[in-house]
């Protein structure tokens, strides 16, 4: 019987080139999404005690530390912002695109018996871990506002502008910058295994020469000009900028940042479509 195309509701076909994604097929598994978000969730806390609240505890943990060490031990500024909000938005920001970079670095290696088994458009997985990420930086991003409202309540004098509407752009900068990385690593890493382990040596430096937990006006201007070409930089900044309208931001920063972004995602993705078809056997 020869092949009618008219006959089949639907015709998988091999991507013409490797940038090329169908969004409409990837609307169409969008319950398969969904399904993995709740897989993602579910086994991360799963047999834990506190479950879901370790996503509050984190911040609050790691912006007391903050607090004790940068703020009391080291005595470094927090250019007029009052500590808790400094270090919870910036721990919040730095969890936030860790935990997705390192999720979507592994985001080939840890799907690797679903990938081989069944079909299935490969960026669904992706795309679901950016919605489990997203659903954590949420939570912990209203616990941030909790506090940022109770300083208000308190006399704290803040900065409301037009900027703070760009706080979902700003997110968007985030999950892009990250999912860009972590897709590049993760293609690697198929043949490469010992890059995942130096990914995590490699964010646990970077925390420290980003302005995570100090605010770049404390850099010696002597050293500026390395944190200022380090892209999660101008990201950090210009999210404080927006809340307090403290921080030091320049067009160049800014522009810097968003081209790095681009640049990786697009490499992220292509070199994700380039070795989905051939990454299980190297497995």
């Amino acid at each position: 019987m020869s092949f009618d195309e008219g006959k089949w509701d639907t015709v998988i076909e091999a991507k013409k080139h490797p940038f090329s994604f169908d969004l409409n097929q990837i609307s169409e598994y969008r319950d398969l999404i969904f399904l993995f978000v709740k897989r993602d969730i579910a086994t991360t806390y799963k047999q834990t005690i506190l479950g879901p609240l370790w996503y509050i505890f984190q911040p609050v943990f790691s912006t007391v530390m903050f607090m004790i060490v940068f703020r009391h031990v080291a005595s470094l500024g927090t250019d007029g912002v009052p500590p808790v909000l400094f270090y919870s938005i910036g721990t919040i920001i730095w969890y936030f695109f860790s935990s997705l970079l390192t999720a979507q670095a592994k985001v080939l290696y840890s799907n690797k018996d679903i990938f081989g088994k069944v079909y299935f458009p490969r960026l669904t997985v992706p795309i679901s871990v950016i919605i489990s990420e997203l659903i954590k930086f949420l939570i912990q991003f209203l616990l941030f506002a909790f506090v940022f409202i109770f300083y208000i309540f308190n006399g704290y004098s803040v900065f409301f502008s037009v900027k703070l509407l760009l706080l979902p752009v700003m997110v968007l900068w985030v999950i892009l910058m990250a999912t860009g990385i972590g897709l590049t690593v993760s293609s690697v890493t198929t043949k490469y295994r010992d890059l995942a382990k130096a990914l995590e040596y490699f964010l646990s430096l970077i925390m420290y020469v980003s302005p995570v937990v100090y605010p770049l006006s404390e850099v010696p201007e002597g050293f500026r000009i390395f944190f200022v070409l380090n892209p999660v930089t101008g990201l950090l900044e210009c999210m404080r900028y927006a809340c307090f309208g403290a921080g030091e931001i320049s067009l160049f920063m800014i522009l810097y940042s968003v081209f790095f972004t681009l640049i990786i995602l697009f490499a992220g993705i292509l070199l994700f479509n380039k070795n989905e078809k051939e990454f299980v056997d190297v497995i």
